[in-house]
């Protein structure tokens, strides 16, 4: 299964940094470890923190086990496919977002990139 393994699943290990959970970065990275370091960084910051991100903000969380797989993946296509025909002005939003979401999780993607590093 390791040589299989898809964006699907990187990007629902990534999600697991956005629940109401202690991250478990060593699975993370065991996955995670399959991709590109520049990939990972990608997915993380462009297409599951943008999904995921407002669950991690809110008080009492409505996802506290994990994101649903099939879900995530169909969320992440429909936002990929409204950026790629977004106008001027949601670009501007979307490149703000980006730099927000790239400060807020700057942790967690030194502690996941530190155990990429390490693993390679």
């Amino acid at each position: 299964m390791a040589n299989q393994l898809t964006d699907k699943d990187l990007c629902e290990v990534l999600s697991d940094i956005f629940v109401d959970n202690e991250v478990d970065y060593e699975h993370t990275a065991s996955v995670a470890r399959h991709f590109p370091p520049e990939h990972v960084e990608s997915a993380l910051f462009e297409w599951v923190a943008p999904v995921c991100y407002t669950n991690a903000l809110t008080l009492v969380p409505p996802i506290w086990s994990g994101f649903e797989r099939e879900a995530l993946w169909h969320d992440i296509q429909e936002l990929l496919a409204k950026e790629q025909s977004a106008g001027l002005v949601r670009k501007r939003v979307i490149s703000f977002r980006q730099r927000y979401l790239r400060k807020e999780y700057a942790d967690e993607w030194r502690k996941l990139s530190a155990l990429l590093i390490q693993q390679r």
